[in-house]
Order: structure tokens, then sequence, then C-alpha cells
């Protein structure tokens, strides 16, 4: 009797067996983690590649675009009004003191020419008339253009030399290309393909993540 109810309240135990872990399994795992994690980083780099990749398609391109446009004006200014030597401009106006403001473009070699009050407003009539086109449709041409095979530095000292020798105030300047407002151009554009690139992403981000959320 005893020996039955020592039985019964005795608690069954139940047969255990012991867990084993696989060291093969775990390497898997880190090796699957690994690899993943290398395709992450190759996307990635590959991702870093294309933005770079395009902003310098942007950079270029709109720097070529830009470079076109000041070739087709210089064209344009070649047959409208054809650049004197620089002795001449020196003879007939420098000495004159007619000259106002001179805007020497190294690229091209070439400087443009704005004179004084009286003269200036003569020369532009003529010129608009010349090119069949109302002055205020002609954005301020110059008065006359020169050339000569110089640098900025020493266009400025010749342009210098002459102010003192005939005594008159000679405002010279030097459009470079690109210019200022050329390379925030460049710059905003630039900005521009950036935002909408990381506009799209955010947008493709959210959409996966919503059909993510709309499937689970």
């Amino acid at each position: 009797m005893f020996s039955r109810l020592f039985f019964r309240a005795a608690p069954k135990f139940v047969k255990w067996t012991p867990v084993r872990f696989n060291a093969n399994t775990n390497s898997v795992d880190a090796a699957k983690m690994k690899a993943f994690q290398e395709r992450v980083d190759k996307a990635k780099v590959r991702r870093a590649y294309a933005l770079g990749g395009c902003l310098m398609f942007i950079w270029i391109s709109t720097h070529g675009i830009l470079l076109y446009k000041r070739r087709s004006e210089h064209r344009n200014l070649n047959e409208k009004l054809p650049p004197i030597s620089w002795q001449e401009f020196e003879e007939k106006y420098l000495a004159t003191g007619e000259v106002k403001t001179i805007i020497f473009q190294p690229h091209f070699e070439v400087a443009n020419v704005y004179l004084s009050s009286a003269r200036e407003q003569q020369m532009k009539e003529s010129l608009a008339t010349l090119v069949h086109t109302t002055p205020d449709k002609f954005s301020r041409p110059p008065d006359v253009r020169f050339y000569l095979e110089a640098s900025a530095e020493d266009v400025k000292h010749l342009v210098d030399t002459a102010a003192k020798k005939y005594k008159h105030d000679v405002d010279f300047e030097i459009d470079q290309f690109p210019s200022y407002r050329e390379l925030s151009f460049i710059v905003g554009s630039s900005l521009f393909v950036l935002a909408a690139i990381a506009m799209a992403k955010i947008v493709f981000t959210f959409r996966i993540f919503k059909n993510r959320h709309i499937i689970s």
C-alpha cells in the first residue's frame, strides 16, 4: 500500500534528450551573412560610381553647351562687327579718349570695347541698322572690337600703359570662361540633378516599403 502511494506521488520524469549544436550550421550562416554583406557593399559602390558618372556627365555637358553658345555669339559678332588690330584701335579710339570699358576674352583673344556716351550711342544705332534689329532686342552690343594674341595680363599692361600715355581712365575687365554666372548655372544644374535623383530614390524606397506592408 505504501509503495503504491509513493510511486503515485513521485513526479514522472520524461526522458531527456540532449540538444546537439552543429558547428557546420553556424559556419554556413556566417558565410551567407558575409556574402550578403559583400553584395550590399558592391551595390553601394556601383551606385556611387553611377552617381559620380551622372554628375560628371552633367558638368561636362553644361560646359559644352555654354562654350557652344559663346562660340556662336563670337562667330556672329565676327560677321557683324569684325575686330580690328590693336594698333588701329589705339590710334583711332584710345588716343582720342573715347574708350570707356574694355572687356577682354582670353579664350578668343578678342576684346569688346564700349565707348563713351555720345560716340557709343551713335555706334549702337549704326550697328543696329547693320543687323536689321532694334536696339532693345540687341542686348548691349560692343561698339568696337580688337584682336590681340596675348595673355590677359599683357593686354591689361598695354591698356594701362596707353591710358597713362593719353591721360584717360579706361575700365579693363576680363571675361573668363566659365564666368561666375556660367559657373553658378553649372553648379545649379548639378544640384538640381542631385535633388531629382534623391527624390526618385525616396519615392522608390517608399513604394517598396508600402508594397511590403500591404503583402504582410
